[in-house]
Formats: C-alpha cells, structure tokens, sequence
C-alpha cells in the first residue's frame, strides 16, 4: 500500500514540474500604461493600486474559460471524470475571482492600441523590470499594506511569502495565453492527468477493499494531488483570455489574498467604488527606489516639456535618469519617447 501512495506522489510532482518552472519564471521587462496622476502616486508612494479582477474591462473572461473547459471536456470521452468535475472548477474558478487582484502590463513597450485605451495617447509607460521583482520578492520586500495598525501605530504589513502562499497572499506571475490551441492542450493536459491519476486509485481500491487505516492514507494522498492539479488548472486558465485581445500582449502579476486577511481598500472614480489593494515596495537599501527600467512618454504628449517634466520629477523622488538609451546605467531610469506617429 505504501508503494502505491509513493508511486502515486511520485507521479503528481514528475507531472507538475512543467507548470511550476513556468509559475516561477519572470525574465525581461513589461510595460504599464497610465496617466500621469497615477504615475506620480506610483512614485511618491512606492506604491501599486492592483485592481479587484472581477473589476477589471473584460468581464467575460471568466464565461469564456468555462466555456473553453466544457468544450474540451465534451470533445474527450472520459471514464472516471464526470460533469461534477465542471462544476467543482466552477467553484473553485469563482472562490478564485472572489480574491484575486491583478495588475496588468504589456510585453509591448509602444502600442499604439494601449496608448489609446490607457492614456489617450497622452500618458506614459513605465517599464517593470521582472527579475527585479523577482528578487525582491525573495528578499521579502515586497508587501501588501493591511488596514488594521499595530500597537506602535504602524500599519499592518503582509509580506508575500516563498512558501505556503495560499496562508496569506500568492504572487502568481505570467503572460496572457491568446492562442485557443495552446489553451485547450493545457485543459486537456490537466484532464488526462486527472483520469490517469483517478484509474490508478479506483483500480487499485476496487482490487483492495479492505485497506483499513492504510486505504485512508492512500486516499488522502490521491485526493491531495487531484486538488493540487485542479489548482494548477485554475492558475493556467488565469491567463487566458479571448484571441481577440491578442494585440495587448498582456502580462499579469496577480496577487491572490486570503479572505482571512483585511488589506481591501476602495477608490472611487466616475461613481463606482473599485476594491484594490496596496503593494508596497520595501526601498530600503535600494539606490533604484522602484524595480523600473524606464518610462516612455507617449505620442500625443507635448514631449520635450514633458520629458524635462518628468525628470525634473524623479530627480525630486530621489532618482537618477538618463535620456540616452546607448549608455545603459542599471541604477539610472531611461525616459523615452514614443515611436508611435500619429496624427494631430
């Protein structure tokens, strides 16, 4: 018995090795579009507001996944897989959304589709640096402010953990999948994986009935990995979005918060209240206060005024910039000016 709960273990983590070197990867730069209200608070602050997902402009993603899982659920003819397992990725899809933030960027340094959207054409971009992140992440600075205070005044902070996320609040990082292809082979992959792993319990069970204590464990250790890769199924479809929103090359940082936790604020704007939470950057010991690479000014904005502007700014904040992108400075951010031609 306790061979086959190994066997089966070894199984599951062999099987989960794809999706978690991708879960961990974040290499290169991406792009926030905003105006310039928000990119000062960003800076005075140290601060991100990241957006509640259900909140965000595309309210049919969530419609559009589930749709995609019941069509590749229906193309395949399972044994030990029924329609419970749709609605358990329902409900585990909506739990999901319920404490999910997102904040989204673009692998697109100058799009002339987000300048439009974001900063009608008048706003700015500024270029995240992954590995950065990354780093300090690991480094643990990086937190979400809470609205409760400790007894010395201080606001209650909770730092994004490397280990057992699911307790306080996940950093799942990565790049928005467009392509229905690709998408519906993940859903397949994770269903197949759920059907092997199943065949193998209820053989082995059925040829085993009275297992005792053992046939618990063995239990147990199958229902934990059929939970496991179920939550890795939900990470993938967080990604996904409509073919038609290609042009975006949307990259996602999203932050999933335990609902034990009080750290959702609101803002109002154009009489809607909007939950967010604040991500703070810890700049202590950092001669770059921000993990940012740069910041393009975009097409339609007055931009010689602007880029002495804005660096006139961030040399107030304690910055040092350059305008010359041939001398790369890692301690210095780049201002930019957008490639884009437009019309005026």
């Amino acid at each position: 018995m306790e061979e086959e709960r190994l066997k089966l273990t070894n199984k599951f983590e062999k099987w989960r090795t794809k999706y978690t070197n991708l879960e961990n990867y974040m290499e290169g730069n991406v792009f926030h579009y905003t105006n310039a209200i928000a990119l000062e608070n960003i800076f005075r602050n140290k601060t991100l507001e990241v957006t509640k997902s259900d909140f965000l402009n595309d309210k049919t993603e969530y419609m559009y996944a589930i749709k995609l899982i019941n069509n590749v659920f229906e193309k395949n003819k399972y044994k030990y897989l029924d329609k419970n397992i749709i609605i358990r990725i329902n409900k585990v899809f909506k739990s999901y959304l319920a404490r999910s933030f997102i904040f989204s960027t673009s692998k697109n340094s100058d799009s002339v589709n987000l300048w439009s959207n974001y900063s009608k054409h008048e706003g700015y971009n500024i270029g995240f640096n992954l590995r950065e992140i990354s780093n300090r992440n690991w480094d643990m600075k990086i937190y979400v402010n809470g609205n409760k205070k400790n007894k010395d005044g201080s606001v209650e902070k909770y730092f994004i953990p490397k280990l057992d996320g699911r307790k306080s609040i996940e950093m799942y990082p990565g790049e928005v999948i467009y392509d229905i292809k690709i998408q519906e082979s993940k859903i397949a992959d994770v269903f197949d994986f759920l059907e092997h792993i199943s065949e193998v319990y209820y053989s082995f069970s059925n040829n085993n009935k009275d297992m005792g204590q053992d046939g618990n464990f063995f239990k147990k250790t199958f229902n934990d990995c059929f939970s496991s890769a179920l939550r890795i199924l939900i990470n993938q479809i967080k990604l996904f979005k409509n073919p038609v929103f290609t042009q975006d090359e949307e990259y996602r940082i999203i932050f999933d918060v335990n609902s034990k936790i009080d750290v959702i604020k609101y803002r109002q704007s154009k009489g809607v209240f909007f939950p967010f939470i604040e991500v703070v950057f810890d700049i202590s010991n950092d001669i770059k206060k921000l993990p940012v690479d740069s910041i393009t000014i975009g097409p339609k904005n007055n931009l010689d005024i602007a880029a002495k502007g804005l660096s006139q700014f961030l040399k107030s904040q304690g910055y040092k910039v350059t305008l010359k992108s041939e001398y790369k400075d890692e301690n210095k951010i780049l201002i930019k000016k957008s490639d884009v031609p437009l019309r005026y």
